[in-house]
């Protein structure tokens, strides 16, 4: 009796913790003690927690590393339309070295994140299209993707847009253009901006002081 109660008092505290306290509780005791919040948590589709659930299977983080149950999650979370679930379900489909590699279905699963307006899942489908990887190469709508992600401040994307514009792949060339795209993710260290500014030696090139580069690196409101 005394241990059916307890049970009931176990899963009643674990039914009223948000995703943040069961975290906390993650950070200061470990994952097993978390694990089975999270689980209440995903049952009640809560898409943090699933996305939680499945970055700790996919690690072997406190858990035993299962791709397997961590896809599961991913799909549950994309399912609820997590962008960030279906994000890495399309990276999971994409790793040559993942038992689920499937090129074609990486490019529709990051397609639906690029079209809710995901700017990661935007930036990798420019990559695809740019590489002609699942589908026919189209540099032109690489670029509007690059733009879509550019404009939301994802840095990646600014690299990609430096190396289209330094190549004139899509557009015409423009190395002043692609040196202001390039520059800040030089700063910080980005190795894709670095390759791009080194191959091309874009710190000879003046910027492109009459385009308004900030309308494509300040982030949406």
């Amino acid at each position: 009796m005394k241990h059916l109660i307890l049970t009931i008092l176990i899963t009643s505290f674990a039914f009223s913790l948000s995703f943040e306290e069961v975290r906390e509780i993650e950070k200061e005791k470990g994952v097993l003690e978390a694990l089975s919040s999270y689980r209440v948590l995903a049952k009640r589709e809560d898409t943090n927690s699933i996305f939680r659930l499945a970055t700790l299977y996919l690690k072997g983080e406190g858990v035993q590393k299962s791709i397997s149950t961590a896809k599961i999650f991913l799909e549950q979370g994309s399912l609820l339309n997590h962008h960030k679930s279906t994000y890495f379900l399309g990276k999971l489909y994409i790793n040559k070295k993942s038992p689920y590699f499937d090129e074609k279905l990486a490019f529709n699963t990051f397609l639906k994140a690029a079209n809710d307006g995901y700017a990661p899942a935007q930036n990798m489908i420019g990559q695809f299209l740019a590489a002609g990887i699942a589908v026919d190469k189209d540099y032109k709508l690489a670029i509007k993707y690059f733009e879509y992600a550019s404009k939301q401040g994802d840095e990646d994307a600014h690299c990609n847009l430096a190396f289209m514009y330094a190549n004139g792949k899509g557009v015409f060339p423009n190395f002043g253009r692609a040196h202001q795209f390039a520059k800040e993710g030089v700063k910080n260290g980005n190795k894709k901006c670095i390759k791009v500014w080194e191959t091309y030696n874009l710190e000879k090139y003046d910027e492109d002081k009459g385009w308004k580069f900030n309308f494509y690196t300040k982030p949406s409101n």
